[in-house]
């Protein structure tokens, strides 16, 4: 039986912060709920091998293969994120939300925290949720009829637009180009709530319009859903493990420590193919 989670509030919109407790002692189911609830959840002074990390993140859900990075060897569904001191880009670099160029982009991310730099290195997360119930009605009554068109070249092909936040340290792998079209606004199936689908690196355009007019909108959804007062920071330690959902927030990982090492273990767990507030068109 799981203990009771006496999870304490992280400063800022959203979040919570667990220390002291194995993860692995946790009802899975519990953690589950509390990451749609709270949608980034922190534990630290945690102990895993990729073995065990892959073994505990199966207890969450179903694991998902990340298609552009090469996993451990023995464990498919584990993904050494790495920077080396001699390189300059980091990766994921940018805003977003994972994959979302999958038919059914991952529901959870864990990320397992093994060497940090001395300083910086911190994780951002922007809450989704909270960036569509700031806009004015008639703009979220429009935007709830639109779908984006989300590819996978703009990061993954050497002349996309934002090919640079792949990183060098991380183990890259050819695999085919992909592409969805999901709502620009997006229901979460757990609490119901409407969430912003869309980001600067990943969506392309709006379906029914062309990229020159569908940018202006997209940059200015990418920059209002970040503003500080919807963001969280994340000071990472080593053994530090977070979970958070992709469904409701984003998140930017900051390339602020150069000329030291930071490795991360990334496993993503399958999510449903998103739905929106409307038919999309």
């Amino acid at each position: 039986m799981g203990v009771t989670i006496p999870w304490q509030p992280m400063p800022g919109p959203f979040g919570a912060e667990l220390a002291g407790v194995d993860a692995r002692a946790l009802d899975p189911a519990a953690l589950v709920q509390a990451s749609a609830e709270r949608q980034l959840l922190v534990m630290r002074g945690q102990r895993f091998t990729p073995g065990t990390l892959q073994d505990f993140a199966a207890t969450l859900g179903t694991l998902d293969v990340y298609p552009y990075a090469e996993p451990f060897p023995d464990y498919p569904h584990v993904v050494p994120v790495i920077k080396n001191p001699e390189d300059k880009a980091n990766f994921g670099g940018a805003w977003h939300s994972d994959t979302a160029y999958l038919e059914r982009p991952p529901g959870l991310t864990l990320l397992y925290a093994v060497e940090i730099p001395e300083a910086g290195g911190d994780t951002l997360f922007a809450d989704m949720c909270g960036a569509y119930e700031a806009l004015s009605p008639l703009l979220r009554a429009w935007l709830d009829t639109l779908s984006g068109h989300n590819v996978s070249g703009m990061v993954h092909d050497t002349s996309g637009a934002h090919a640079s936040v792949v990183g060098e340290g991380t183990r890259l792998r050819v695999a085919a180009a992909s592409a969805a079209d999901h709502p620009i606004v997006r229901v979460h199936p757990v609490t119901g709530r409407p969430a912003l689908y869309v980001s600067r690196i990943h969506t392309e355009h709006f379906n029914g319009m062309t990229r020159e007019e569908s940018l202006p909108m997209i940059a200015f959804l990418q920059d209002f859903s970040v503003r500080p007062e919807r963001c969280v920071r994340l000071s990472w330690q080593p053994g530090t493990l977070a979970i958070w959902d992709n469904r409701s927030v984003q998140h930017n990982p900051m390339n602020d420590y150069h000329g030291e090492r930071r490795e991360m273990h990334r496993v993503i767990l399958q999510g449903e193919r998103p739905v929106g507030r409307q038919r999309q068109p």
